[in-house]
């Protein structure tokens, strides 16, 4: 049995730097994804590769000293991470996130017409220009058929080739398809690592509380 646990001691280490650089991973994609999706969407992603992290090094910790009760509180972080993940496959969220999305964009178009500025932050965010198209900005008058510099690359629209000729709306289910994609292959690799870490886990976590009440007896 000692070579078997020594195995898996290892091996759930090993798994562990791995789940560590998946976390890491995840609070990367969550940055970068910052501005181009809803900024709760973003928060969670991040909240969820700090989560991650943290459990791996408490999992590392666990197996190095070899602590029984570590162990199983590692198990029931695991558990709960393994059920947050499923749900999140499950009910996935991200049509919640994307109807908030374009409800922004309704509101701010909307308000456009009375208050000039207000597509800014969308249009730069998803390089975008108008509700539909850049055509839009033909029906208020305020601009008198020109467009606001946010609606151009670098904010400079001296340069005819640097409008965003595409409408908000367009780019803004764009991005959440090119999302979606990345998300749900990132997904199943969580849940696939979960499953596999915490059965490491439950079998080490039991060996050595077996050993313990060994020698306690």
């Amino acid at each position: 049995m000692g070579c078997a646990t020594g195995t898996i001691k290892y091996s759930l280490f090993l798994f562990n730097a791995l789940w560590a650089i998946l976390g890491i991973l995840v609070l990367i994609f969550g940055g970068l994804g910052w501005g181009a999706m809803p900024d709760q969407f973003a928060i969670g992603i991040l909240v969820l590769g700090g989560i991650i992290l943290l459990i791996s090094l408490f999992g590392c910790c666990g197996a190095v000293r070899e602590s029984p009760r570590m162990l199983w509180t590692y198990v029931s972080l695991l558990v709960v991470l393994l059920v947050l993940i499923a749900t999140f496959i499950v009910y996935n969220p991200r049509d919640v996130f994307k109807n908030y999305a374009l409800k922004t964009v309704e509101d701010s178009w909307q308000l456009e017409q009375t208050k000039p500025g207000s597509m800014d932050y969308i249009q730069k965010t998803y390089s975008c220009c108008g509700r539909n198209s850049a055509q839009d900005y033909l029906e208020i008058s305020y601009w008198n058929a020109s467009v606001p510099n946010s609606c151009c690359k670098d904010n400079n629209c001296v340069n005819p080739l640097n409008l965003y000729a595409i409408g908000c709306i367009t780019k803004v289910e764009e991005a959440f398809a090119d999302e979606a994609t990345v998300s749900r292959s990132l997904e199943w690799v969580l849940l696939g690592f979960d499953v596999v870490i915490l059965s490491l886990a439950i079998i080490l976590a039991i060996h050595y509380t077996n050993r313990r009440r060994r020698y306690n007896y």
